[in-house]
């Protein structure tokens, strides 16, 4: 029975990698390896935005940190603004969390991908958007899942 079960599984996780085209994304797979500094930044040059002290954000970046904050269920639904935000990480429910924006730039491809990432704990949990803000991939607790649309893949640890 764990035979089958194993193997049914395999071809279910086969079948989406299969009907989706996660090429192009692939690259993020590096975040998995993001404990280890080298291999990240041989991936990605990045900046980062510490929002728990920040001066201000855009509306594109205050719609991309609700998206994390509500995946997280660190709120209900969406913050106005930013101090809204900054609220919740420096003397609300969160003030022991950090919150970063993080845009990340590949140096393989070029392409441009925006992280929203918090510290519940010791590791970091995110989402990954491309440049145009779709969701692109889950960072939870170093495991780094791509999304595409309705189907998803799990990276292999190296």
């Amino acid at each position: 029975m764990k035979q089958f079960v194993f193997a049914l599984s395999f071809m279910i996780s086969a079948n989406a990698f299969a009907g989706s085209d996660f090429s192009k994304t692939m690259e993020l797979c590096a975040l998995q390896s993001s404990s280890d500094d080298e291999v990240y930044h041989q991936a990605f040059s990045e900046t980062s935005l510490y929002i728990n002290k920040a001066k201000a954000v855009s509306a594109v970046q205050l719609k991309l940190i609700n998206q994390h904050l509500l995946e997280q269920e660190y709120v209900t639904a969406p913050l106005k603004n930013l101090a809204e935000v900054q609220a919740l990480f420096t003397t609300g429910d969160q003030q022991y969390n950090d919150l970063y924006l993080i845009t990340m730039t590949s140096k393989t491809s070029g392409t441009v991908y925006h992280e929203v990432k918090s510290y519940p704990g010791d590791n970091p949990y995110s989402l990954v958007f491309s440049a145009k803000g779709q969701l692109v991939a889950m960072n939870r607790d170093q495991n780094i899942t791509l999304v595409n649309g309705q189907e998803s893949f799990d990276c292999p640890w190296e």
